[in-house]
């Protein structure tokens, strides 16, 4: 005989191991003599004095439909509410069975990134502009440094007439 042993420290009582038994004795409080069934997926559990299957995800991954964190799953039973195994992307909001893209915040990324590129390329023309200004300001200029200084200067003026706020801006091409 054989004692199959469940955790009764657990509301679910999982399958925990199996002992050889004495046939002349009944089984602990915490064992049945029925084998239970074994199925990928379940995790027997003890139940009214019978093993059932119950639902096992543990060490799966899942993504919470609200903050879109990873969480490992470390209980017995069913995916918990508010809660999936599909992994979000970038820029997804969920829309009740699935992940969908969210083009609010796609569109406000890209926003703020050409904002930011706005003011870094802004930032670099008018460093250079100011470069070239003190050497002409100074008579020290070398071969094109007046062209660049005009160069530069029809760049930034076109970089300030760029419309970050547009998903679809298109920003000059800088001076060589």
């Amino acid at each position: 005989m054989i004692n199959y042993y469940f955790d009764n420290t657990n509301e679910l009582r999982p399958f925990t191991h199996k002992l050889e038994a004495n046939d002349d004795t009944l089984p602990p409080d915490n064992a049945l003599r029925i084998a239970p069934e074994f199925k990928d997926g379940y995790c027997p559990c003890m139940q009214n004095g019978a093993w059932v299957l119950v639902e096992d995800n543990r060490d799966k991954t899942v993504y919470n439909i609200e903050t879109k964190e990873a969480k490992k799953i470390d209980y017995l039973g069913k995916i918990k509410s508010g809660f999936t195994e599909l992994k979000p992307f970038e820029f997804c909001k969920w829309s009740g069975k699935k992940w969908v893209l969210d083009e609010d915040a796609k569109n406000e990324h890209i926003i703020k990134n050409n904002q930011n590129l706005k003011n870094a390329l802004l930032n670099e023309a008018n460093e250079k502009i100011a470069i070239l200004q003190d050497i002409i300001d100074l008579d020290m200029q070398e071969a094109d440094e007046e062209a660049q200084l005009k160069a530069w200067k029809k760049y930034r003026i076109l970089l300030m007439r760029v419309d970050a706020s547009d998903v679809n801006a298109v920003f000059p091409v800088k001076p060589e």
